[in-house]
């Protein structure tokens, strides 16, 4: 319970750094261009990553390419997401870009434990998990008044 507790705080603290990550973003994007900004984050990401792999690295980097393709598309996905909230912070501002962001996780993840997508544990949406969706949707819907 305690290793639950400690991941939550750390889960909560790293979606703190997500909206400051987007606000910074979305700024730099309306100066810089949101492509450029999006480079930005990703080579910056790759050198600081380099560093980590260097001296923490697990030395099975030649793995990937053992897995089927599709699994290589969280990269993809990854640069989807940040492209997608350099453009929208500026529009909608950081609240309703994250409070979307975090609609579309809760769906989508809601369907891959209730289906077993991609290998996970099949875990049934209960009505607990349907109320928290709909929360959140009656969340964004504040959030534009």
């Amino acid at each position: 319970m305690k290793k639950k507790l400690v991941y939550f705080i750390i889960a909560i603290v790293t979606g703190a750094f997500l909206s400051l990550e987007s606000a910074l973003y979305g700024k730099l994007g309306e100066r810089v261009g949101e492509l450029e900004t999006n480079f930005y984050n990703f080579f910056m990401g790759a050198v600081i990553l380099l560093v980590f792999l260097i001296f923490f690295g697990k030395g099975k980097l030649s793995a990937l390419n053992q897995f089927p393709k599709w699994n290589l598309l969280g990269g993809v996905l990854g640069v989807t997401y940040m492209v997608v909230i350099v453009i929208g912070v500026p529009l909608v501002g950081v609240g309703i870009a994250m409070i979307t962001v975090i609609i579309g996780q809760m769906l989508v993840s809601i369907l891959i434990d209730h289906f077993g997508w991609f290998r996970s544990d099949k875990k049934e949406v209960g009505p607990k998990r349907i109320v928290a969706l709909v929360l959140m949707l009656v969340a964004l819907g504040f959030t534009f008044y």
